[in-house]
């Protein structure tokens, strides 16, 4: 009976990460002002704020749980992250997001998800 069980946490598992973002399609720059629902929704990074120094990174959860976690980019706050932009129009975030509401764990490396 024990089998039977691990089995089917294994399917489970296998699912779950299977229906994983591995990647995200794009980086947007949005004002505090204005809503960044549509970018979230259309699987984008993004920064809120000045564009010389935006305070937030928003994005939907690759896992796609449903969440939209929002990263603190402002060193004055704890805990807070901080970005780089490459030439090639991907970004990566330092240090890793860990996400507490769902329990995804993963790094953002030139816009490529990998997984913890």
């Amino acid at each position: 009976m024990r089998w039977i069980f691990r089995l089917l946490s294994s399917i489970a598992a296998w699912w779950r990460r299977s229906g994983r973002r591995h990647a995200f399609t794009g980086i947007a720059r949005v004002e505090s002002s204005i809503d960044p629902a549509v970018d979230i929704s259309a699987g984008k990074l993004v920064l809120i704020g000045p564009e010389e120094r935006p305070k937030w990174l928003r994005f939907a959860c690759p896992c796609r749980c449903g969440e939209v976690l929002a990263l603190n980019l402002m060193t004055s706050h704890r805990p807070h992250w901080s970005v780089e932009l490459h030439e090639d129009g991907t970004m990566t975030v330092h240090p890793s997001v860990d996400a507490k509401s769902c329990g995804s764990h993963f790094w953002i490396r030139r816009s490529l998800i990998e997984w913890v």
